[in-house]
């Protein structure tokens, strides 16, 4: 164990073997950090917060803090975080809300310098989440997933497995599993072909994957039949997965960005024209 003379850890931390702490650091009581965790320059770990082995915590990051609400009782939950996660630079995670409950943060991942974790969240194993991903109260983010810069991700939003949100974008709705969100436009543009990949689904999978997309965002069916199609036509892999991340849903699902297909524009013509033209149409998109 390494602790630096400035450092500031209460005597009631339950600290790990192999442990390091930088200068200026601060751990509060109530802390249990497992074995060869880094607590670099200037971060804070606060009272309530439970971490397992090997994780880091970077320079002025602060985990464990009080929830942001307004309606904040005197106790709180706590946070719990597992393995080999990454908290950079002013990194903001938060505890949950209420006695009893917990913020939680599983193995491998990822949260790059000024993230931040809102209180109840729930985060799955190996996700990503970019400088200045924002996660409001209760979202709920699967395994894999992948939030870009500057995300901001609505109070009670679920982020399916393996999803990718473009940054910038404002997610107001789950984003289904294997989905591949739109920055600008926040809209759903296709599947994840790349992380499919990568995490090493197989042609047959991501082609069943794409029946079941279409069968959701281009057959214009009610939303019982999208359910009722995809218990009849898939019935193992992945589609199964995504189907039963749809039927738990209750806020809505993000749409796919595609515009209608008879939209027209209309051009009209300057009142200073000599002659009248007659107004043309142009098909968009």
């Amino acid at each position: 164990m390494s602790i630096h003379p400035l450092a500031a850890v209460n005597p009631d931390a339950r600290l790990g073997v192999g442990v390091t702490v930088g200068a200026f650091a601060t751990i509060e009581g109530d802390v249990e950090l497992g074995d060869f965790c880094t607590v670099a320059a200037g971060a804070v770990v606060k009272g309530g917060t439970r971490a397992g082995c090997h994780n880091e915590f970077g320079e002025h990051c602060v985990v464990g803090g009080a929830p942001q609400h307004a309606a904040r009782p005197q106790q709180v939950g706590t946070l719990v975080i597992g393995d080999h996660n990454v908290f950079r630079e002013y990194v903001t995670v938060h505890r949950a809300l209420k006695v009893g409950t917990a913020t939680v943060i599983g193995d491998h991942n990822y949260a790059m310098a000024t993230a931040h974790v809102g209180h109840d969240c729930v985060v799955g194993n190996n996700c990503i989440f970019a400088n200045g991903a924002l996660l409001g109260g209760h979202v709920t983010v699967e395994d894999r997933a992948f939030v870009s810069g500057a995300v901001a991700v609505h109070q009670f939003c679920r982020i399916g497995r393996l999803a990718m949100v473009g940054g910038h974008a404002r997610v107001v709705q789950d984003v289904p599993p294997y989905m591949l969100v739109d920055g600008q436009s926040g809209c759903i543009v296709g599947l994840n072909i790349v992380g499919l990949k990568r995490s090493g689904h197989s042609a047959e999978e991501i082609a069943e994957l794409k029946s079941a997309y279409r069968a959701i965002y281009r057959r214009g069916l009610p939303w019982k039949q999208v359910l009722d199609a995809l218990a009849e036509e898939f019935h193992s892999g992945p589609a199964l997965n995504l189907r039963a991340f749809l039927s738990a849903g209750t806020r809505g699902f993000t749409q796919e960005r595609r515009a209608p297909p008879a939209t027209t524009l209309r051009l009209r013509v300057a009142d200073d024209e000599v002659e009248a033209q007659p107004a043309v149409r142009s098909r968009a998109g």
